[in-house]
């Protein structure tokens, strides 16, 4: 009786620990970033042989924050037709970029980090 009481409240802490880790008050959640090699790999320029870090952006209006998984990195936005229509570079110690305000509706942004695209859909 005693195990089985010690396994349900087990159970229940850690719930409760992965509910608190999971609710991070007034942020949201980061991008869902869907990662794509830019080419298929080769002999010359190899694909990653361990999973791709995915970084933390969040996007707040027409602000993203970041940390400093991104640096060196080029930032796009693509319309619906696959026009870029925004580019930036993030340079050392940046931690946020400011995009431009025209711009309203969905968009893919794209982070390019050497010949892997980090994408997903954003709206603004």
């Amino acid at each position: 009786m005693k195990k089985k009481l010690f396994i349900i409240l087990a159970m229940l802490m850690a719930t409760a620990v992965s509910y608190a880790q999971s609710s991070n008050g007034d942020e949201s959640d980061p991008l869902p970033f869907i990662v794509k090699p830019t080419n298929p790999g080769g002999a010359h320029d190899p694909l990653p042989k361990s999973p791709v870090q995915i970084p933390e952006v969040y996007l707040d209006d027409h602000a993203l924050t970041f940390d400093a998984a991104i640096e060196g990195c080029e930032v796009r936005l693509l319309d619906e037709y696959e026009n870029v229509i925004f580019t930036d570079f993030i340079e050392e110690n940046q931690t946020s970029l400011i995009l431009p305000s025209t711009l309203t509706g969905i968009f893919e942004l794209q982070i390019i980090r050497g010949n892997i695209i980090l994408y997903c859909e954003i709206e603004l």
